[in-house]
């Protein structure tokens, strides 16, 4: 009776659906102070309201057929009101003449959690599915078997490779249990709510007969099935002579899938099978022997101490799982639970162990893979942060504490949108990632962030949803900083700009001129020479013609390098003689609107949008069909916003071939593009209605006017003034 109150699987003995027997285990899974508090109960107080229906079918099943029954797994109510995942088995049990049933039940919680966490990944799952010690199989819509898992070809003394995607699942069934399963699977295929559990005997590759217990159901959304089958012959014979007398108890421990010894005056006075089987160890090499020599020598003095800590009584002391060396030299793992027992009328220690190897061996290479990806994520230039629905971030890297100016104790206490500048542009935190998740795709974009000095960082992102803890959804950034690379194309893009000016001023100041005086002396020449009659008039003549057409020729040079000359005419007669010059070409009515207060003062600025203005304009001549085409430059809220507008047909919504983007303006787009960037301009293409193509350029002004790149009101105003 010590062995069954010591037990780590809880036994309760219910007669009329009323218990009147729980052992020790079960009192402490029930949070239950005194056998008083369970004795009594209702059986179905203990279940959840949707698992009463189908417990009243286990009891009636069972005691009709006096046949055993096991659960594939539920969920018990403690006293306490907490819910506890178990698994449970059930046998016949006569109570002075009365039905009675006795149940065994495991608490599965920690192995629930543990699994939930091996399915995060393909390995741990497939490791999952091979170390459960259940025969499991996966069952095609044909009834082919399509994969086993080790425990299957125990049982049927097949291989893996003479089973999977050869041979049907019917084939190791009894023929007279064949017909009867048969017939349910395909009612269950329309039936959901039939029963997924059956008994039968099992036909083994030697032709043995065994008898199992099959859980066999649909995989949701798929015409297969997944079946898991327990040998149930030796448990069987465990269970009925379990019930009858002390030695049903000691069958019961000789085939217990726990390994289960004794230890009294520190030597080894018991062990089963179990024990001999996972460490290769006979029973003559353990029996009498100190039990430390099972040990690994890093954990020989805590077990000496569980041990002599049970001895004194202490029921607190909990040891945490220990390291076993088999025959073989491997290490095993194992969770050893103890409880104080009496042995041959002396005091002794009664040892359970759970093989946890394989999770063991699972968190442990979880724990090396998260250590690995931590330290590429920490040791990465790029900037890494993670962040919730709420925008809250819950990780940064060191590169992303360095650009930012931050301590990592105030990372989690800040919100994304803290750090980045106009965030009322930006979509909120969860909005984009329910768009991203809907898209089950990546973003690329530019943002601009402020650090903890205030100064203001340019970041190229990719954005990626993932998951968190408890599967909220998140958002994963890889930024970087491209700050520094911006201001120096910005730079170079200067220069250019400035050396263009000059070449151009060189052309209209310099060369121009000295070809006006030679085109001059030419003219005198020739005028000279026909005053004397001399043949060589002529030749002087064609050479004036040519220097004069090198004139215009340089002219025309000189205003393509240059188009805007802000001095004298800013951006609007550029602009204004574009129009009138594709109304030449094109027959097509230009039309053009501009907030004259306005005055850019930076000739980098004026020159890129009258570029990006002139690139709009040419295409929508070329490629719009329409007949008007509109150029606005203005003042938009917050925004110096440029557009064109035509009245065409609008944007043709396909892919544009590389060797097509010279015809179509699929490189003249690209170009606007870069334009846009290079002036901190936000770019857009896009449908009006009820036709047309618009394409805006927007710049936010208080950049503009940090930077003294336009001046709004006051040149103009004055201008007026002084007129």
């Amino acid at each position: 009776m010590d062995m069954v109150h010591s037990s780590p699987e809880a036994i309760f003995v219910y007669v009329d659906e009323k218990i009147i027997f729980a052992n020790n285990t079960a009192l402490q899974m029930l949070r239950a102070e005194k056998p008083e508090d369970i004795i009594g109960k209702d059986v179905f107080s203990l279940v959840l309201p949707e698992s009463r229906k189908a417990l009243k079918k286990v009891i009636d099943l069972v005691i009709d057929n006096r046949k055993n029954y096991i659960s594939n797994e539920d969920k018990l109510i403690a006293l306490d009101g907490s819910i506890i995942d178990i698994e449970i088995s059930s046998t016949y049990f006569n109570f002075n003449g009365r039905d009675g049933i006795q149940a065994f039940i495991k608490d599965i919680t920690k192995r629930k959690i543990a699994e939930e966490q091996l399915k995060k990944s393909e390995i741990e799952y497939m490791a999952l599915f091979e170390s459960t010690g259940t025969a499991m199989l996966f069952i095609d819509e044909d009834k082919t078997i399509s994969l086993i898992n080790g425990e299957v070809e125990k049982i049927s003394g097949y291989s893996r490779h003479e089973i999977e995607g050869k041979k049907q699942w019917t084939e190791f069934i009894a023929p007279e249990d064949r017909i009867k399963l048969e017939k349910n699977h395909e009612l269950r295929r329309k039936m959901a709510d039939l029963p997924m559990n059956f008994e039968f005997r099992l036909i083994d590759k030697f032709g043995r007969y065994h008898n199992a217990f099959m859980t066999i159901t649909l995989i949701p959304g798929t015409k297969r099935s997944v079946a898991s089958i327990i040998d149930l012959t030796e448990i069987h014979k465990a269970e009925e002579m379990l019930v009858a007398t002390q030695q049903n108890y000691r069958l019961l421990v000789e085939n217990t899938k726990e390994a289960i010894a004794i230890i009294q005056d520190e030597l080894v006075r018991y062990i089963n099978p179990k024990l001999c089987e996972i460490t290769g160890y006979t029973e003559e090499q353990i029996l009498n022997k100190k039990f430390y020599k099972l040990v690994h020598s890093d954990f020989k003095e805590a077990v000496r101490n569980e041990y002599h800590h049970r001895l004194e009584g202490n029921e607190k002391y909990t040891l945490f799982p220990v390291k076993i060396i088999d025959t073989l030299k491997q290490e095993r793992w194992f969770q050893i639970n103890s409880v104080l027992t009496i042995w041959n009328e002396k005091p002794a220690v009664l040892l359970f162990f759970n093989d946890i190897t394989e999770t063991k061996n699972a968190q442990d290479a979880l724990k090396s893979s998260e250590e690995r990806y931590r330290l590429v994520a920490e040791n990465a230039k790029d900037i890494i942060i993670v962040y919730d629905e709420n925008g809250v971030i819950n990780y940064m890297n060191s590169s992303g504490y360095d650009n930012f100016g931050l301590g990592k104790h105030v990372v989690k206490k800040i919100n994304i949108k803290d750090i980045l500048y106009r965030t009322s542009e930006l979509r909120p935190p969860w909005q984009a990632i329910e768009e991203a998740t809907k898209e089950n795709r990546s973003f690329k974009n530019r943002v601009e962030v402020l650090n903890s000095a205030g100064e203001m960082l340019l970041l190229e992102t990719i954005s990626s949803p993932i998951k968190l803890d408890n599967d909220r959804p998140g958002m994963l950034v890889i930024a970087r900083n491209i700050t520094e690379r911006k201001r120096l194309e910005k730079e170079i893009i200067l220069i250019s700009e400035r050396i263009r000016q000059q070449v151009s001023r060189d052309l209209h100041d310099d060369l121009n001129p000295h070809l006006i005086g030679i085109e001059a002396l030419t003219q005198v020449l020739s005028t000279s020479l026909k005053k004397m009659n001399l043949p060589e008039a002529d030749e002087a003549e064609k050479i004036a013609t040519l220097i004069s057409k090198a004139i215009t020729k340089t002219h025309r040079l000189a205003r393509g390098l240059c188009p805007i000359d802000l001095e004298s005419t800013g951006i609007q007669t550029p602009i204004i003689n574009l129009l009138k010059l594709i109304r030449t070409i094109y027959g097509i009515d230009g039309k053009f609107s501009c907030d004259e207060s306005i005055i850019i003062e930076d000739p980098n600025l004026a020159t890129n949008l009258y570029y990006i203005a002139q690139e709009a304009v040419f295409n929508a001549a070329k490629y719009s069909g329409g007949t008007t085409v509109l150029v606005t430059l203005g003042k938009t809220g917050e925004h110096l916003v440029l557009s064109v507008e035509d009245n065409g047909t609008g944007i043709k919504k396909q892919k544009v071939a590389d060797e097509d983007e010279e015809k179509t303006g699929g490189m003249g787009l690209k170009i606007m593009k870069y334009r846009t960037e290079i002036i901190d301009g936000n770019f857009q293409i896009q449908k009006t209605r009820p036709t047309g193509t618009a394409i805006t350029v927007k710049i936010p002004i208080d950049i503009l006017k940090d930077e003294g790149r336009i001046f709004y009101g006051g040149r103009y105003a004055q201008k007026q003034q002084e007129e």
